[in-house]
């Protein structure tokens, strides 16, 4: 019975099939658990619930994205010519050296496509390979980035050619155009990573063990550190020591969050630049976000952006999305235009980036007769501060600043009469969304 698995037709039993299917699935899966299985999870800091609305999406797969994830890694294709380098000159008696692209690992749906993959045993598969070292195969690399190759090994019977479902302990080394070494692995299976390499393509060199033959099942994915766009869902990034730029853009005057959680713990620095003629331009303050995840809260005005993810590990792997909602709503720019709020009910709006120092929004509320009375402020800023200030009249009652996402109230009890709420933006670099109440 012949059966192809990765363009390569061998001849196996039907029970050897079985076998070496469930030992692969087994092996493969256990190998690459750890780097592909990793759902990077966000969570959002909670300062008075976001309106559902809010979210420009979520993270997970759209309906239909895996499958066409899958359709596309059908088979195993050759890359086309010119993308590999001229194959290992071949010794005596070496086989054909396969030459295969590296998956893709950008969003979660890549990383189900692949599972889905293992799970119905599509795998590139080589067999015999000899004691003395061996070119599996070349391996193209399609951007810079971390590169990795889950692999199986078990035993051939040399007596009947049949590979069996015996785990075999074999040496597996990934090299560069010129034979030097950049990872290696000595296991039954394993995950050989090369942490940060250039775009270009990689040989898979593997050893058997001494006086045997052995079958090796390979499955190459890279996760990409190039610069690239943010969307809402979450993007899989790898670390090149550096910086890494993401970009996105800003329609109308809105608040824009982002995400950012490292896949290893690693400490991750960024900001935001706004593109100014041919320049950028730093508008932000920067923040550190580790695996655990605070999600930054910044306002935007119209314009191009890009995220700073500065001083990247190469050993590390990290995800980043961001979200937007414009806001269009009124505001008073001084005492005498301030817009009145009614009692329970509030105003949303925000102060950019892009606002001057000082910058300011006003606010009125009345009270009827003298009472308890709470007025409120929601922030939204992960950038600079805001600063609160309450008025009667012109006498100044109370003023109060805030660092963060954070609340900031006005209650006690009040005489008839009309008060004013003054919102300010405190630093250049301040920009959030915040939220006027007047509670009770």
């Amino acid at each position: 019975m012949l059966l192809d698995v990765g363009g390569l037709s061998q001849k196996y039993s039907k029970k050897d099939i079985i076998k070496r299917r469930m030992f692969m699935r087994k092996v493969l899966k256990a190998a690459v658990c750890l780097g592909l299985s990793l759902t990077l999870g966000f969570s959002t800091v909670a300062f008075g619930a976001e309106k559902k609305e809010d979210i420009t999406s979520k993270v997970g797969d759209k309906k239909g994205q895996v499958s066409s994830e899958i359709k596309g890694m059908e088979g195993i294709q050759d890359v086309k010519s010119g993308q590999v380098i001229k194959a290992a000159k071949k010794s005596k008696g070496a086989r054909a050296v396969q030459n295969t692209t590296a998956y893709r690992i950008n969003t979660q749906a890549n990383v189900n496509a692949i599972n889905q993959r293992i799970q119905k045993g599509q795998f590139n598969v080589v067999s015999p390979i000899t004691t003395s070292k061996q070119v599996v195969a070349n391996i193209y690399m399609p951007t810079n980035g971390k590169l990795c190759v889950a692999f199986g090994n078990s035993y051939v019977d040399q007596s009947t050619g049949l590979i069996t479902s015996t785990p075999a302990n074999c040496s597996v080394t990934i090299t560069d155009s010129r034979g030097n070494s950049i990872a290696s692995s000595y296991s039954d299976d394993d995950t050989v990573i090369a942490n940060y390499v250039n775009k270009g393509t990689y040989r898979l060199t593997v050893s058997a063990p001494y006086n045997s033959a052995v079958a090796t099942g390979y499955l190459p994915y890279y996760y990409s550190s190039d610069n690239g766009n943010l969307s809402g869902t979450a993007k899989y990034i790898a670390g090149n020591g550096g910086n890494n730029y993401q970009y996105f853009s800003v329609s109308k005057r809105s608040q824009v969050w982002t995400d950012l959680v490292s896949a290893k713990g690693y400490s991750l620095k960024s900001h935001i630049e706004k593109k100014s003629g041919k320049k950028w331009v730093r508008i932000t303050d920067q923040k550190y976000s580790y695996n655990s995840n605070i999600r930054r809260y910044h306002a935007l005005s119209k314009g191009s952006y890009r995220l700073v993810i500065s001083g990247t590990s190469k050993y590390d792997f990290y995800t980043a999305r961001y979200g937007k909602k414009s806001y269009t709503g009124k505001y008073g720019t001084k005492k005498s235009k301030s817009k009145t709020i009614k009692r329970k009910k509030s105003k949303t709006n925000v102060l950019t980036a892009s606002d001057a120092k000082k910058k300011s929004h006003w606010y009125k509320f009345k009270v009827t007769k003298r009472r308890s009375t709470q007025f409120k402020i929601t922030t939204y800023n992960s950038s600079g501060n805001v600063t609160a200030t309450l008025y009667k009249g012109k006498k100044k009652m109370s003023s109060r600043t805030a660092y963060n996402p954070s609340y900031i109230t006005f209650s006690g009890k009040l005489s008839k009469g009309t008060y004013y709420v003054k919102i300010t933006k405190n630093t250049k670099n301040t920009s959030g969304k915040y939220i006027v109440k007047y509670v009770k």
